[in-house]
């Protein structure tokens, strides 16, 4: 057994069970995902209703264990899951169960549903099935934002002019498919400033990656919830997403059903995101693009595969910065 699992083993053993009991009654396997952030084990406790996902936080400078990290997630998992198992076991998040922040590990339940993601992925689902996961993904966030409402106010158009000045200065600059989208993005960044829209705490990664599907429940992970501003970036960043699963050889089959379910999932969740007030929410899903786009490029590696992606980030930049323009263009002078 690795260094760490033992000490995960160590560690569960005295929480659960205290230092009289053999820890070899807890079993831990894994890594099951190792990320630049976290790595996370599989365990299982004598006495508990469920496996364990064991997470444990990384500082991506430094390769330790990230204590504030360990300590937010657990603290604002903790606050999510209480409000939400009150109102709709159906959309949920996991179970807290453990923080050691001297370790940077959180443990919470483990959710033995398939992510979102991987099932667009499979052959066999439906576009009436998939239209129900991004429906019940909407419904999802709007349950999350609906535990913490807050006054609507204007999208805070300064800082991300700001980010977009700070993004232009990166290689990212140096494509005109970029440039072009930062243009767009300050030409409209007054009219878009006078929108009122709604805002909560936001949860941070929202996209179909972070949604298990798991019987009749919807499980959100890798909850943050750290940050109050307005939802559109967690809707855009679910579309953003969306948008960039479609670059997978293995999604060709969605392709001519992007627009459809991207309408869709917009509908479950506001349908004036699609009329009324389709430009701030298109301005915001092309910065949130851009600043995937600019962490993809600071990544990048010499391979057919980061290649293939560039042009995908690209081609959906280009597009979605002429529809940015087209919306602008519709509203009255």
């Amino acid at each position: 057994m690795s260094p760490e699992r033992a000490g995960i083993q160590a560690l569960l053993s005295r929480h659960f069970a205290g230092d009289a009991v053999d820890s070899a009654g807890v079993r831990v396997d894994g890594p099951t995902r190792i990320g630049r952030y976290s790595r996370i084990y599989r365990a299982q406790v004598p006495g508990l209703p469920t496996p364990l996902a064991v997470k444990c936080l990384l500082d991506p400078a430094t390769g330790g264990p990230d204590h504030s990290s360990a300590r937010d997630q657990f603290d604002v998992l903790g606050r999510v899951h209480r409000a939400m198992a009150e109102t709709d076991r159906a959309l949920r998040v996991p179970k807290p169960y453990l923080l050691d922040e001297d370790s940077g590990i959180v443990a919470v339940e483990w959710v033995d549903g398939r992510p979102m993601t991987e099932l667009f992925l499979t052959r066999n689902l439906t576009l009436a099935q998939g239209t129900d996961l991004v429906r019940r993904a909407a419904a999802w966030i709007r349950r999350f934002f609906a535990l913490r409402p807050l006054p609507p106010a204007p999208l805070d158009i300064g800082r991300m002019l700001d980010d977009i000045s700070a993004m232009a200065q990166t290689p990212l600059g140096g494509s005109s498919s970029a440039r072009a989208a930062f243009a767009e993005l300050r030409k409209h960044a007054n009219a878009v400033g006078t929108f009122l829209v709604e805002r909560s705490w936001l949860h941070g990664d929202f996209k179909s990656d972070n949604l298990l599907v798991d019987d009749a429940a919807l499980v959100g992970i890798d909850v943050h919830a750290r940050h109050e501003n307005a939802v559109l970036h967690d809707v855009a960043s679910f579309v953003d997403h969306w948008e960039l699963t479609l670059c997978d050889p293995r999604a060709w089959r969605w392709r001519p059903h992007r627009e459809a379910l991207i309408g869709a999932f917009l509908d479950a969740f506001d349908p004036a995101l699609r009329t009324d007030r389709r430009l701030p929410f298109q301005w915001v899903a092309l910065y949130g693009m851009l600043g995937i786009w600019e962490e993809f490029t600071r990544r990048r590696q010499r391979t057919l595969r980061h290649v293939y992606l560039a042009a995908c980030f690209r081609q959906r930049v280009r597009r979605m910065t002429r529809e940015l323009a087209d919306t602008a263009r519709e509203l009255p002078r």
